[in-house]
């Protein structure tokens, strides 16, 4: 499998798509030409087809699923979809809300008004603590290389009425960039924002969350670099942080500061120079 996963992140990170119903008789009209548009994707009939017969026969990578909520099938992994979750974030936040503390926002140093950039949204988890941090005036820039990955948080974003008015609200504070972070970094102002957040997890796997795995095939596995770490250290005023575990390469090539020598992940950090 880690074969396959090699292979498919060598391909364009643009993937092909179709959108089909959760069964095989008429499905809702409305929600499949929805999902068309928004994923820039073909309607398919389901005709009784598996996902792999489906990305097959219809040659694509992927097949998003009408559901409620909409969900992501890969073909190298056809038994775990994808889909909007907040997962092990609803903990967090509501230990946050509990007065407790959380170990990504002290590492970071956020506070409430603070400006983010979560420069790989993935699953989203991490953004969804950010938001907490950073309060109603507070801003979360998500940067995602994965088109459908970015399309299906920010259908999340976009439907967030229907969800629970505590996610609602911190879905609302942020904004995803449908680009690979290096690209949305070079285009930024210098110390425009407070912090930059990176989380390598793809160099050396962790797996916290049940939808870590089915983001896995969408994933892009190419390594931190030294040239978006510096670029991170010129548009944040106050910390650039990076998780994984402790003997991540991104750790020791670039200089991060573990929180935790001890723990089985760690935040580390780039101290910059004090800011408002």
């Amino acid at each position: 499998m880690c074969n396959e996963f090699n292979e498919l992140n060598e391909r364009p990170r643009r993937m092909s798509l179709v959108v089909t119903s959760p069964w095989s008789g008429v499905a809702n009209e409305r929600a499949l030409l929805e999902l068309s548009a928004w994923f820039d994707a073909s309607i398919v009939p389901r005709a009784n087809r598996s996902i792999v017969q489906l990305c097959l026969e219809e040659e694509v990578d992927a097949v998003v699923v009408a559901d409620s909520p909409p969900k992501l099938y890969h073909r190298l992994n056809p038994t775990k979809p994808l889909f909007f979750h907040p997962g092990m974030a609803m903990q967090r936040v509501l230990r946050l809300r509990r007065g407790e503390r959380d170990r990504l926002l002290d590492v970071a140093g956020v506070t409430a008004g603070d400006t983010v950039v979560d420069a790989t949204l993935g699953a989203g988890a991490d953004a969804l603590v950010l938001a907490e941090g950073v309060g109603p005036d507070g801003r979360v820039v998500a940067c995602e290389s994965s088109l459908p990955v970015a399309r299906l948080f920010t259908y999340a974003i976009q439907t967030r009425y229907y969800q629970p008015p505590w996610l609602a609200a911190l879905l609302g504070r942020i904004e995803v960039q449908e680009q690979e972070h290096l690209t949305f970094l070079r285009h930024m102002d210098d110390k425009s924002v407070h912090v930059v957040y990176f989380d390598a997890m793809f160099e050396q796997p962790l797996s916290e969350d049940a939808n870590v795995e089915s983001l896995r095939p969408f994933a892009d596995f190419s390594p931190l670099s030294a040239e978006a770490v510096e670029e991170a250290k010129r548009v944040a005023r106050r910390s650039v942080v990076a998780k994984g575990i402790l003997t991540s390469a991104a750790f020791t090539r670039h200089g991060f500061q573990p929180d935790k020598p001890k723990s089985r992940f760690a935040y580390g950090a780039i101290r910059l120079q004090p800011s408002s």
